[in-house]
């Protein structure tokens, strides 16, 4: 990744499979016009029963987030502008490692555990938000068509650039702006880079560059520091793929494009039955 004189260098657009650039309509299919959802802790934060769950603000009913909130936020997208619903499972300014669990019924959001222990990252507090994007699924057992590496078993990652501290648990609205290929222990973990659409700068930032013109080194601050971070944990240095290079905006939706339809593959067509 190469910054100078406010420019990010992106990686070469014409490189990117004219195969996975999909009609990102499709990622409506399972789209309600109001999300209608609302979420509470339950459990004290810090030990193992600590959880996120998500409900049907209507009915009570406990619903996944993963599964059963929307990738595209119709109401807020434009003729110009994809705008997706985002699950920020960390804050900025915090440690505690916790994600959407993917194996557990309903897919709360918890803390990881390693080892028997409550998992913290030891390499500092979040400089930015982080989440994923719902109904996305990086496929382990194929290979991406940038990275030439198989997923991580995951939904695709968030970092969220914005100004405001995001409330663990909060799904918001984001336009993206680029992604990073990182290689995580040799796997596929595109870290994808975005923007509250309600961020006092959002009318501000819609590309890269624009990030680099208003906030100066964002983009190198995250791609360092998911290249160190797991260096206080005793292990090595992440790479990139496509030499720390991110791509940009379109090459970035036709990545969630492809996860998404990775994730109607995991579920299949019938995915409420699969929640069953």
């Amino acid at each position: 990744m190469f910054i100078r004189r406010s420019s990010i260098k992106l990686f070469n657009s014409s490189l990117i499979s004219q195969s996975i650039r999909l009609d990102l309509n499709k990622h409506v299919r399972f789209y309600s016009s109001k999300l209608n959802i609302t979420f509470k802790e339950v459990g004290a934060e810090g030990t193992f029963d600590y959880r996120v769950k998500y409900f049907k603000e209507d009915s009570g009913d406990q619903i996944s987030p993963w599964h059963e909130i929307p990738l595209v936020n119709k109401s807020s997208s434009t003729e110009n502008t994809i705008v997706y619903n985002y699950i920020n499972e960390m804050p900025k300014n915090s440690n505690a490692k916790m994600e959407v669990n993917t194996k557990e019924l309903y897919n709360p959001i918890k803390q990881d555990i390693k080892k028997g222990q409550l998992r913290y990252i030891k390499h500092g507090n979040l400089l930015f938000n982080y989440g994923c994007l719902p109904q996305t699924w990086e496929n382990p057992k194929l290979a991406d068509h940038l990275t030439g590496l198989m997923g991580d078993n995951d939904p695709v990652d968030v970092v969220e650039v914005g100004s405001r501290v995001i409330a663990r648990g909060q799904v918001k609205q984001v336009k993206v702006l680029g992604a990073l290929a990182l290689i995580d222990e040799g796997e596929t973990d595109w870290k994808v880079l975005a923007i509250d659409i309600e961020d006092p700068n959002a009318n501000k930032i819609n590309t890269l560059e624009d990030l680099e013109k208003l906030q100066p080194g964002t983009v190198e601050k995250v791609r360092h520091w998911y290249k160190v971070y797991k260096v206080a944990e005793g292990k090595g240095e992440n790479e990139y793929a496509l030499n720390g290079q991110p791509i940009d905006i379109k090459q970035t939706q036709s990545v969630i494009s492809e996860t998404h339809h990775y994730w109607k593959d995991l579920i299949g067509e019938n995915y409420k039955f699969k929640l069953e």
